[in-house]
């Protein structure tokens, strides 16, 4: 059985290497633009990429419908299909690694029972999956991040159109002051950024909403499609109840995160409860032991 596993992580990390060797150049500009930090194992992405694009992978209907919307929300619908070659190539790369790294652990661990037979392609099915499990950790860390960031954004844009600045010039004016390190600013960067480029303003704030993909987005970019329809005179109105609202529910969320962390503690709080009642019994028990 060690033989199995180490000539299937053997294999496994040849044919994956010798693909990746033979196609790395074909594929060097196309992984340019990816973020070193966020695809850290883009040098060995070639490989991964050779085999998603022969692989015919829109034929998995609601899987695949599943992945694509994650994905536009992540990255928008313009670089929706990119991303989506990046992200089966990456789970590809994921499921060579695991059958690598589990035949290595049973070489290793000196690996007996037919059990293994199934243990190491079972590793690199989980890990194949486990890229999208990332995915959408990622979406959800984005939306999390602009919930709670988006009543403030709302507030500062009521008090600028106040004070006379346009929409446009109002987000800017906040972009600027607190730069594009957090997903919402980032979003409102790229719009301001398409809108420069030449996009109808329209379009621009419609890819914005797509991308974020929220209630309160989606209803703060109606607001903005209403006044540049029908003049400004509502809008700002509009703008001051829906950060009421998005305040509102900013709390509400709080609270749940309150009662979660509080749950989870219960588990941590009962193993303490339990080792002191076992501290506090032992000098009675060892007494008892010794009278018998």
């Amino acid at each position: 059985m060690q033989s199995f596993c180490l000539l299937t992580a053997l294999g496994a990390a040849a044919v994956y290497m010798s693909l990746h060797l033979w196609q790395r150049g074909k594929y060097k500009e196309f992984l340019e633009p990816l973020d070193r930090k966020q695809y850290f194992f883009r040098p060995i992405l070639a490989g991964g990429l050779w085999i998603a694009e022969r692989l015919n992978f829109k034929v998995l209907g609601r899987y695949f419908g599943w992945l694509h919307q994650k994905i536009v929300m992540l990255n928008g619908s313009r670089y929706a299909a990119y991303y989506m070659k990046i992200h089966w190539a990456s789970k590809i790369l994921y499921l060579f690694l695991g059958v690598v790294l589990a035949g290595l652990l049973g070489f290793l661990g000196g690996a007996e029972g037919e059990e293994w037979y199934l243990i190491v392609p079972g590793a690199g099915i989980g890990l194949f999956f486990l890229a999208d499990k990332i995915l959408d950790d990622q979406y959800r860390n984005k939306v999390m991040s602009i919930k709670r960031e988006f009543p403030d954004f709302v507030s500062n844009l009521v008090l600028l159109v106040n004070a006379g600045l346009s929409t446009r010039q109002a987000i800017e004016r906040i972009v600027r002051d607190r730069g594009c390190e957090t997903p919402l600013y980032r979003e409102l960067f790229i719009t301001l950024n398409d809108i420069k480029a030449g996009l109808t303003e329209h379009h621009a704030y419609t890819d914005f909403s797509e991308r974020c993909k929220i209630k309160e987005i989606t209803n703060f970019v109606g607001i903005l499609m209403q006044s540049m329809k029908l003049g400004g005179g509502q809008m700002l109105y509009e703008l001051k109840r829906l950060g009421v609202e998005c305040w509102d529910m900013r709390k509400n969320a709080a609270k749940q995160l309150g009662e979660t962390a509080s749950s989870r503690l219960m588990f941590p709080l009962m193993i303490m409860f339990v080792a002191i009642i076992m501290i506090c019994m032992m000098p009675a028990l060892m007494e008892l032991s010794n009278a018998f």
